[in-house]
């Protein structure tokens, strides 16, 4: 293989920017093609917990993402009336020691992570197929062209066409719960995580900007029910209206159907993250639910690791076996961290015992599970804590307070 590789990064999403500029940081500019019309405005808004700035930092792009969003201060988890529950756990000493914890919006992180981004993105467009040996790949795309690559990365989400090609028959699994999302203006919004809970089902909101903020519910539904636009909206207003405290209000001013979002929560599973010279990073290879707010933060750490094994490897089945047994360890850990505390908390029914004991708990049950969590997978954190720059996120929060 003369020269530098060529690849191809199947998914423009939050996992394909990420490989993305961290390929071009290794001197490898790689093609991108993305099945939708556009890269922004596909989702809302999501917590960045301190391992991805950990993450960034290895790229050179935490201050272009930190910059967006809104560094967060505490997680404060409440019942349903409104009393907490257990200690505040203060984000303060994580934030120094590793990197912000972030709220922020979904355009916000994929400007961060487009900015100077040299590689081309062809948008509608995605794989159809992907022939080959000898270690080259000739690939075909929707729009009638085709191309030879000497890797194809899907990072194509749960969706994804390229995991289509690798693994056939491996299909999402509905995990029993279905989530509502929505971003509403807030005149005072404090720099907190807030937390509401009781059995099956969660009530969550953080700021994303100064006058914007989050608000997301989880709920257990043995099956998925068949709602339209407007009776999302109608159920979500209802189920929030059991909850005391500063989100509910705010769910209840909702009048826009369309600024809501509603998705089933899923999972996927595959037997390994790669086959010949195909690989999947993000939720490609191991989507799973969102209650411990690591969907995100697992593909960026899959980005940035792939990125560095290709750039320092010229053997790319060498690097692809380093990036299996690096990453599978870390991701299914916390999978089962996760896997336990929907389970524990009644998000997938009722938790008998033998349940439980199948999947025991990784982490604590309480919100220290946010700092357990943190984990280097570059084995680079710092021996003592260090003041990092927060940039502007840390002045324009202060600017909401």
């Amino acid at each position: 293989m003369p020269g530098k590789p060529r690849i191809l990064i199947v998914g423009a999403g939050i996992a394909g920017l990420t490989l993305a500029a961290s390929l071009e940081r290794s001197g490898i500019t790689p093609a991108v093609v993305e099945a939708g019309s556009a890269s922004l405005s596909r989702g809302l808004a999501l917590m960045l917990t301190s391992n991805v700035a950990m993450a960034l930092r290895r790229v050179g792009l935490d201050t272009a993402v930190i910059d967006q969003g809104i560094v967060l201060e505490r997680i404060i988890h409440a019942d349903p009336s409104g009393t907490t529950v257990e200690d505040d756990l203060d984000l303060g000493p994580s934030n120094e020691r590793y990197g912000p914890n972030l709220g922020i919006t979904r355009d916000g992180l994929m400007s961060g992570l487009s900015s100077g981004l040299r590689a081309q993105i062809r948008y509608a467009t995605t794989i159809t197929s992907a022939d080959g040996s000898a270690g080259e790949l000739d690939v075909a795309f929707s729009d009638g062209t085709c191309g030879r690559f000497d890797l194809v990365v899907g990072a194509d989400g749960i969706r994804s066409a390229v995991r289509k090609l690798i693994y056939p028959h491996a299909e999402p699994a509905y995990r029993s719960f279905c989530a509502w999302r929505t971003v509403m203006q807030c005149a005072d919004c404090d720099p907190v995580f807030r937390l509401s809970t009781t059995t099956g089902c969660f009530l969550g909101s953080f700021p994303v900007a100064p006058d914007q903020v989050y608000a997301f519910l989880l709920a257990h539904y043995a099956g998925i029910p068949a709602l339209s636009r407007e009776e999302r909206l109608a159920r979500f207003k209802e189920l929030a209206a059991h909850f005391h405290g500063n989100v509910s209000p705010l769910i209840q001013q909702q009048h826009d159907p369309a600024q809501v979002i509603f998705v089933p929560v899923m999972e996927i599973q595959t037997p390994s993250y790669y086959r010949g010279r195909m690989v999947l990073i993000g939720d490609a290879a191991h989507a799973f639910s969102p209650l411990l707010a690591q969907g995100a933060a697992m593909a960026i750490e899959d980005a940035v690791a792939l990125a560095e094994l290709l750039g320092e490897s010229g053997d790319i089945d060498q690097a692809l076996r380093s990036y299996e047994s690096r990453r599978r360890p870390r991701v299914e850990t916390i999978r089962a961290a996760v896997r336990h505390r929907s389970i524990a908390r009644g998000m997938e029914g009722p938790a008998p015992p033998e349940l439980l004991k199948q999947h025991p708990q990784v982490f604590s049950a309480s919100l220290n599970v946010f700092t357990e969590l943190i984990e280097d997978p570059f084995a680079c954190a710092l021996a003592t804590p260090v003041r990092h720059n927060l940039g502007q996120a840390q002045t324009r929060r202060n600017r909401s307070l």
